[in-house]
């Protein structure tokens, strides 16, 4: 016989909040949904990407409360893990009255969480940024973001089977906020009524079953902000730290760049008439294979996660530092940041006096040292902007 739990969400007014209900629907309704149907549609999501296919849920509102029941094996996992979840949110629910009381709430943010993620059999967690709008208000899909497709197409590189990258892609953004995208600069200043909240799902989630822990990915300058104030960890991309998240819990957390600093960074020299175009294409690779370490090493911890972090690490950078890796690094900044077809990328890689060099990042006068240099003027530059999606992406 399935198993079957009954589990209390809380009241209708306290899960319409937490459920950012209605998702959209202003005078005319573009997504047209009970506050029963939405809930729903997220644990569902939640249930199958945890690979809990024989998992239902039905969900029921009262005067009283809202409660769902979840029959099959998510039963008691779900059980165990929605009531301190929804108490994450509420930290974030208050932490976002508190900006609209000091006034630093915008008109165009929309409180959302994590909703519909994998959250009890997920691989590692990934710390960013802030939710784009379109997410919530468009797609009900938390990992639809064009960080999130792209951050995919990166773990399956690294040996990620296509069918469990969203295992990988546990959530927690610093700014519980869907907001356009191009709104990262108007976050700064925030976090703090947020911390709250980040500290109470890190605590829920990086924990592994049966003890150890689920390694932790940071992406992003204000992520990185974020740690360093919080936790006094100063990082920089590609540097390894320890998150003590509890006397007991010391979680290894490595740097990367935002998922879409690559398509920001090219677009900020190419807007420079005097940027020659193998620059361009030199600063891209060298982005990207910044970005392929990274996704190696959060797979490999995934997949062994008693390995030591460090070595790890240093596996990782030999792995994509090698010369026979340049021709895909080169593909992959074609495709991803350059917006080319992978046909064309593979005939400008063909040509490329980058692919014959021994060093990835030497060509026509560019060593690692000044691609480095430039790169990190560009974070500075972009700031909190580096979250903005391509022109190129719906």
């Amino acid at each position: 016989m399935a198993d079957v739990e009954k589990i209390h969400l809380g009241s209708v007014r306290d899960v319409r909040d937490l459920f950012s209900y209605p998702n959209n629907c202003h005078t005319i309704c573009f997504l047209e949904q009970t506050l029963e149907e939405t809930v729903a549609k997220y644990l569902t999501s939640s249930m199958r990407r945890d690979g809990f296919q024989d998992s239902t849920v039905a969900v029921a509102a009262t005067s009283a409360a809202v409660v769902a029941v979840i029959t099959g094996s998510a039963a008691k996992p779900y059980a165990a893990l929605l009531p301190r979840y929804l108490a994450s949110g509420a930290l974030a629910v208050l932490g976002s009255r508190k900006l609209r009381a000091q006034g630093k709430w915008r008109y165009n943010w929309r409180f959302f969480l994590p909703h519909g993620v994998s959250m009890t059999e997920h691989l590692s967690v990934q710390l960013l940024h802030f939710p784009p709008d379109y997410v919530l208000e468009r797609d009900q899909d938390y990992l639809l973001a064009h960080t999130t497709l792209r951050w995919a197409e990166l773990l399956v590189e690294n040996g990620a089977a296509v069918a469990t990258t969203d295992r990988f892609q546990n959530i927690i953004d610093i700014a519980p906020i869907a907001a356009p995208s191009d709104d990262g600069k108007n976050l700064d200043g925030i976090y703090a009524e947020y911390t709250p909240f980040i500290k109470s799902l890190l605590e829920l989630w990086v924990p592994a079953h049966g003890g150890g822990f689920r390694p932790l990915v940071a992406f992003g300058g204000p992520v990185r902000s974020w740690l360093l104030e919080q936790y006094k960890i100063d990082l920089s991309v590609l540097d390894l730290g320890t998150l003590a998240l509890t006397p007991t819990l010391q979680v290894p957390v490595l740097a990367a760049n935002h998922p879409s600093f690559i398509y920001n960074a090219v677009k900020r020299i190419s807007d420079d008439p005097s940027t020659p175009a193998d620059e361009r294409v030199a600063l891209a690779m060298r982005v990207m294979q910044q970005d392929l370490i990274a996704a190696a090493w959060q797979v490999t911890m995934s997949n062994a996660p008693t390995a030591d972090p460090a070595e790890t690490l240093k596996q990782c950078k030999a792995k994509w530092s090698d010369p026979a890796k340049q021709g895909r690094i080169c593909e992959l900044a074609y495709t991803q940041a350059l917006d080319k077809t992978p046909s064309e990328a593979a005939k400008l890689c063909a040509h490329l006096p980058l692919i014959e060099k021994a060093v990835l990042g030497v060509a026509a006068g560019y060593s690692i040292d000044s691609l480095d240099q430039k790169i990190e003027q560009l974070r500075q530059q972009l700031g909190a902007s580096e979250s903005t999606k391509p022109s190129w992406f719906e």
